[in-house]
This record gives structure tokens, C-alpha cells and sequence, in this order.
């Protein structure tokens, strides 16, 4: 309860992938707009730079990284009280058609892209408090299949959209609203995997004629999260400069 002339209780958030473009984005506008936020991401990547209040270790791919991170984050919240908002941020891309995969790439993806999400999203449950917000980060490619990326990460990422639906209806009687962000071309370290030649065609394609950026994927993040946002639930919102519209 608040006093009229006390604060409102800060809003906390989780960030999974917060040094990834889109996550570092995410984190700073997240701390910009007065919310506490717990960075994860890669042990190795922990060290970086963040306005994150808090900052933890935690490998997508193996999931006892995931409990662990979560077990702390636990912890944490037995003084710093509930969550808000759970973002996923991360993931890994590809360009490799099918002909090319081999089971241990097709297995590395769908663990980071796919079951690594799932994972965070039931460890926060008993952590969300009830009328909270999980944003998950889609793609174009979940939808087109993948014109310019492989095959695996076109299906994580149609996976992580029907995740997000049956969540969605599931955590609806608690009030918490489970949506994704699906991005066409934002210039991030992930658009490293294809060549200038064909990020310039990536940018020719589409109708704004330039790629995203990050602080503008970070943006819809904060939307979803707030009061206005409340009535959505199991959507997608394509951010992706025009270059696809339905």
C-alpha cells in the first residue's frame, strides 16, 4: 500500500539475453523507465557493462544453468518481492537449409531457441505475480519459414509463437499476459551471420528501406509491459519495417 506522498513499488523485471543487442536495449530502457531489472545471460557475457540492479550467470542451452539462475533469482525475490515482467531476448540464428543439418546443430537449436525459453517461463511462474507480463522475442521467420535464415531457427522461433499462445490461455486466470515480439531485420551482432551484400538486400527489400533497431524492439518490450497493454494476450506483434503485412 501507498501513502500520498509515497512512491509506487518499483517494477521488476527479468531480461533473459540482456547483453545481446536487443536484451542490452531492453535493460537500459527497462532502468530508464524506473525498473528494477535482473540481467541474464551467458556467464561469460555476466561481466558487461549493465544497468541491471542485479546480474546472473545462465546458459540457455543447459538447463540445470537455468534452475540455478532461477534458484538465486528466488532467493533474491524473498527481499525484492515479486516479478512483473519475464523477457526473453535471447537466441541463436542459422542459415542452414535442411538438407544441411545435422542432428547435433538441429539439437543446439532447439535447446537455446526453444526449450531454453520454455524453461524460463515455468521456472517464473511461481515468481510472477498475478497480473504480470512474459514478452517472448519471435521472428519473421517463424511465420515465412525462413527466406533469409536456416531452417532450425525458422522452427524454434514458429515454436516459440504457439508456446506463447497456449501460455497465454493457461496464466490468463492468474492475469498475466504472455505475448511475442516478432522482428523482421534489426541491426544487431546476430545479423553477423549474413553478409553485407545480403543485409543491404535485407534493407532494399523493405519498405521502410532500412533495417530495425534494437531500442525500437526494446520499446514494444515496455509497451507490452504496461497498463495499456493489459487487454493483450497471445498475440504477435511483427516489427519488421513493412516486409511483411497481414
Amino acid at each position: 500500500m501507498t501513502t500520498a506522498n509515497s512512491k509506487p513499488p518499483m517494477r521488476r523485471a527479468v531480461v533473459v539475453g540482456a547483453f545481446g543487442g536487443i536484451g542490452a536495449a531492453t535493460v537500459s530502457r527497462l532502468a530508464a523507465e524506473g525498473w528494477d531489472v535482473v540481467a541474464m545471460d551467458l556467464p561469460q557475457a555476466a561481466t558487461a557493462h549493465s544497468a541491471a540492479t542485479l546480474v546472473l550467470g545462465m546458459d540457455l542451452a543447459d538447463p540445470a544453468s537455468i534452475a540455478q539462475a532461477f534458484e538465486a533469482l528466488t532467493l533474491n525475490a524473498a527481499q525484492h518481492g515479486p516479478l512483473d515482467l519475464l523477457a526473453v531476448c535471447s537466441g541463436i540464428v542459422d542459415n542452414q537449409k535442411v538438407a544441411a543439418v545435422t542432428l547435433a546443430h538441429w539439437q543446439n537449436m532447439l535447446a537455446t531457441n526453444l526449450t531454453g525459453p520454455f524453461l524460463c517461463c515455468q521456472h517464473s511462474y511461481p515468481l510472477l505475480r498475478d497480473g504480470g507480463r512474459i514478452v517472448l522475442l519471435g521472428s519473421l521467420s517463424g511465420r515465412t519459414g525462413g527466406v533469409l535464415t536456416g531452417a532450425a531457427y525458422a522452427a524454434t522461433k514458429g515454436g516459440i509463437e504457439s508456446l506463447a499462445k497456449s501460455m497465454a490461455q493457461e496464466l490468463a486466470p492468474r492475469g498475466i499476459t504472455v505475448n511475442v515480439i516478432a522482428p523482421g531485420a534489426i541491426e544487431t551482432p546476430m545479423l553477423r551471420a549474413h553478409t553485407t551484400e545480403r543485409k543491404q538486400g535485407m534493407a532494399a527489400a523493405t519498405p521502410l528501406k532500412r533495417l530495425g533497431q534494437p531500442e525500437e524492439i526494446a520499446g514494444a518490450v515496455v509497451y507490452l509491459a504496461c497498463a495499456d497493454a493489459g487487454f493483450i494476450t497471445g498475440s504477435v506483434m511483427h516489427i519488421n519495417g513493412g516486409i511483411r503485412m497481414d
